[in-house]
């Protein structure tokens, strides 16, 4: 969606309709009223990540989430990432744990393989979905059960969560999934592109160029999201990709 304004106005027009997209997704998640995702079918990219930051998520059972990026040689760059790092220090503060790298893993494994779920349960089991969300076997029940969710958080007297600091794996964390991501290159499991784009994901779920526990805001990773996209969508390679998904529907390996 955000091609026709890089053609005609460069990367800048780029960074500004990300920066404005991130900001509506901290204004659902932070809205007075409940933001209700009901989802039926496909959110990816985009999709994924407006249903992430909703209140709350109703989902027909036969509805396939996930973030899917990569596969045109970016990442996602509307909260999906920070959402990752943000649900991997509430995961690891919830247990006996310190170590942030465990509860990590799997965020970033999906990120970065684009893995989509095969449906509401498997969504949930790559964390697009929490348990407080509402499956719906009926898909035709989806937007009513939907509505009674709204009405019933809306008299139950709402609040948004509060914004928080949390802790990110830092330096370190980036440098333990760079180490791994290296034998991956090496040994012929991914490209030298897939290997650039997977560090750049590692980069913006670790917080960046911190130290392991550092406190950061939503806003700090989002920012490290958005310049990451935004190198990314000049790089020759992932151009490549993009045109070839236009012209074939396929994704390109290169």
């Amino acid at each position: 969606a955000m091609l026709p304004a890089f053609v005609v106005a460069g990367i800048g027009a780029v960074e500004g309709a990300e920066e404005e997209l991130q900001n509506v997704m901290l204004k659902i998640r932070y809205a007075n009223v409940p933001v209700i995702s009901a989802v039926r079918g496909m959110a990816l990219g985009g999709g994924c990540e407006l249903a992430i930051h909703s209140a709350k998520r109703v989902v027909a059972m036969e509805s396939y989430i996930g973030l899917v990026e990569v596969g045109v040689g970016l990442i996602p760059g509307a909260g999906g990432l920070t959402y990752i790092a943000r649900r991997a220090a509430e995961n690891a503060s919830a247990s006996t744990g310190t170590d942030l790298l465990p509860f990590l893993t799997e965020g970033f494994t999906a990120a970065a393989m684009a893995k989509v779920g095969t449906g509401a349960l498997d969504s949930k089991k790559l964390g697009y979905l929490l348990d407080s969300d509402v499956i719906v076997p009926n898909k035709d029940e989806l937007l009513y059960v939907a509505l009674q969710q709204a009405k019933a958080m809306a008299d139950a007297g709402y609040r948004p969560p509060l914004r928080r600091t949390f802790r990110v794996a830092g330096r370190s964390g980036a440098a333990t999934i760079k180490g791994q991501l290296v034998n991956m290159r090496d040994g012929g499991f991914i490209s030298a592109h897939d290997f650039h784009i997977a560090s750049l994901i590692a980069n913006v779920v670790t917080g960046g160029d911190v130290d392991a526990g550092s406190l950061v805001t939503e806003e700090y990773l989002m920012t490290l999201e958005r310049k990451a996209f935004c190198s990314l969508i000049v790089h020759p390679k992932t151009q490549e990709r993009i045109m070839g998904m236009l012209s074939t529907g396929k994704p390109v390996r290169n």
